[in-house]
This record gives C-alpha cells, sequence and structure tokens, in this order.
C-alpha cells in the first residue's frame, strides 16, 4: 500500500490518447505541483498559442495540493477522479480557477 497518489496532466476527451501524466505524493506543495506541471508534454500549450490566453496554472496547482490534502484528511476515500478540471485563463478575463466538471469519488 503506497498511499494516496495525485495524478496531473492533459484530461477531457483526449486523456487516454495523450497518456500524459505526472504523480505526486502528498503532502506536495504548490511548486511542487506547478513543477510537476511544468513536466507535461503539454507545458507549451499552456502559456497560451495562437492567441489564446494563458492557463493558470496556479490554479491548478492549488487543486492539485487541495486534493492530495484531501486525500491525507480522509483516509476512508479509496479514489478521486476529477476530469475534467476545467482551468480558467492566467490573465486578461479574470480567472474563475480551476473547476471541477465532474469526479467521481469512491469510499473505502
Amino acid at each position: 500500500v503506497f498511499g494516496p497518489i495525485v495524478l496531473v496532466g492533459a484530461g477531457g476527451k483526449y486523456v487516454e490518447a495523450l497518456d500524459d501524466v505526472q504523480a505526486l505524493i502528498p503532502p506536495f506543495d504548490e511548486s511542487a505541483a506547478l513543477a510537476a506541471i511544468q513536466r507535461l508534454h503539454i507545458a507549451p500549450l499552456l502559456s497560451g498559442v495562437r492567441g489564446e490566453p494563458p492557463t493558470d496554472v496556479e490554479a491548478w496547482a492549488r487543486a492539485a495540493v487541495a486534493l492530495g490534502q484531501l486525500m491525507l484528511d480522509n483516509p476512508s476515500i479509496q479514489s478521486v477522479d476529477v476530469n475534467p478540471l476545467m482551468i480558467g485563463a492566467a490573465f486578461g478575463e479574470p480567472s474563475f480557477g480551476a473547476l471541477a466538471v465532474d469526479a467521481v469519488v469512491e469510499l473505502a
């Protein structure tokens, strides 16, 4: 038994096709989550391409930290699958941060 693991990566309808994830073992801080996000193959897209605004990766990192802490604080949680996690733009329009559109929580 390893304990909780938080995976960050490309999600939505492309999750299986891209197979682009990084693992984090809680507890971890926002800087560790940001480093994991920057190691993703999709990382160059997160800075904004072809007129798109950059992604609010700090909001994504905060969501990952919060999910890791949730898992540590609630050992009865067997798994959590958040997909998709919508991430707002980093600037321009005010960012809505990170929004879990769908999630499945499995209890032990």
